[in-house]
């Protein structure tokens, strides 16, 4: 961790949930050094950020804490700020009653994260495998039935009637999610997640359903059959959630030293990655993206060994070494791991930003398609014929 990114001030909480702002004097996966105008006992129980601890050691600048759980190097900075409300995350993560639970406040935290984690995921790939189903038939349904033709007597536009099928075949999608409601409010007993992780994760996950519905639309007015329709709907929609988060994987950004002195800012995972909500959602539940989609090339001696001793337990990890200082416009330091862009074009978003940005992007074209091959008279520029003119006959 870049010694700039440890020198802030942060607010650890206590047991009874008081808050007091400390600086962090250095930090380890297993715990951190502050200063503060308090000395705490030892053994006292409190909250360094979102890191539940036990101050095991004091020295005259401040005291140390020890975690109850070893922190991923990558989540560190994430873990060790503290969140919108503190008083309400220390009161769900357990530290008020944990002189009188032997369940972790901590331990409680991490649960929380593992569990929102595991049904966003779960949510995630339940939409995906239904909302296909419900819209590639809308329309090749009604061809199937020879009833289409009762639509275009009308006076409904092909805009108002791709509406009406994508409302009457995502309105099942709309109630699974309302359902699981109930059960995502269980990730508050343990603590470890605010309430706008949890709206920004289902504003992912209706986006993503509103666009495999609207490409289910698409493929439905351009097939006359169902079966097609219904092949070609999953087909995309598991190249666009599933195919883009393994092609950041497969082919991601590479960065080489020589780059890395000559760049003004960290490299980011290739754009089509943003299309799949998977990283998205990864990013919203652990706060950090683990520096997906960036690979160093061979022989860039980017890491290296540390340890550090809490309490007289000494622990070993590896660590990103921070790039020396250079000229003026290049980039210092390692590429940050936390939910932002770094750079490219969506440089500062957020990555769930991105992702939804580009799936709208993507709703919009699909509507346009379907509202286009559903007309029953096309009229294109292209094809639009010459009028054949009467030849003049010469008496």
């Amino acid at each position: 961790i870049a010694r700039e990114a440890l020198d802030r001030v942060l607010e650890p909480g206590f047991g009874d949930g008081t808050t007091l702002n400390c600086l962090v004097v250095d930090v380890s996966p297993s715990g951190v050094a502050v200063s503060a105008d308090v000395e705490p006992e030892i053994g006292m129980r409190l909250a360094v950020g979102r890191c539940v601890g036990t101050v095991v050691r004091q020295f005259p600048e401040g005291f140390a804490v020890q975690f109850d759980f070893l922190q991923p190097i990558e989540a560190l900075e994430h873990m060790t700020t503290p969140p919108k409300d503190l008083s309400a995350y220390v009161q769900r993560s357990g530290l008020a009653s944990a002189a009188r639970s032997s369940f972790n406040g901590g331990q409680a935290a991490n649960y929380g994260q593992q569990l929102f984690l595991y049904l966003v995921l779960f949510q995630m790939g339940l939409i995906a495998f239904v909302t296909p189903a419900l819209t590639a038939g809308a329309i090749s349904g009604e061809r199937e039935r020879q009833t289409i033709d009762l639509l275009f007597v009308t006076r409904i536009p092909p805009f108002s009637i791709v509406w009406g099928k994508l409302i009457a075949s995502m309105s099942f999608v709309v109630l699974l999610l309302l359902l699981s409601v109930p059960i995502f409010s269980l990730v508050f007993l343990f603590g470890g997640i605010e309430l706008d992780q949890v709206l920004t994760s289902f504003l992912v996950t209706l986006v993503a359903a509103l666009t495999l519905g609207l490409l289910g639309i698409a493929f439905s007015s351009v097939f006359s059959r169902t079966l097609p329709s219904t092949v070609a709907a999953y087909g995309v929609g598991f190249i666009l959630l599933a195919g883009t988060y393994v092609y950041g994987l497969v082919f991601p950004t590479l960065v080489t030293p020589t780059a890395m002195l000559t760049a003004s800012a960290a490299p980011a995972p290739p754009t089509v990655t943003y299309l799949s909500p998977i990283e998205s959602l990864l990013a919203i539940s652990n706060g950090t993206t683990g520096g997906y989609g960036v690979r160093y090339t061979a022989g860039d001696n980017f890491s290296s060994g540390a340890c550090s001793n809490v309490n007289g337990v000494q622990t070993c990890y590896s660590t990103p070494m921070v790039a020396p200082a250079f000229q003026k416009g290049g980039f210092i330091g390692q590429p940050t791991s936390s939910t932002s862009i770094p750079s490219g074009l969506f440089k500062g978003w957020q990555y769930w930003q991105a992702t939804v940005t580009l799936q709208l992007a993507i709703c919009l074209i699909a509507l346009i398609l379907s509202a286009f091959f559903l007309s029953p008279v096309r009229r294109l520029p292209w094809g639009r014929r010459t009028p054949v003119t009467a030849a003049k006959v010469v008496p």
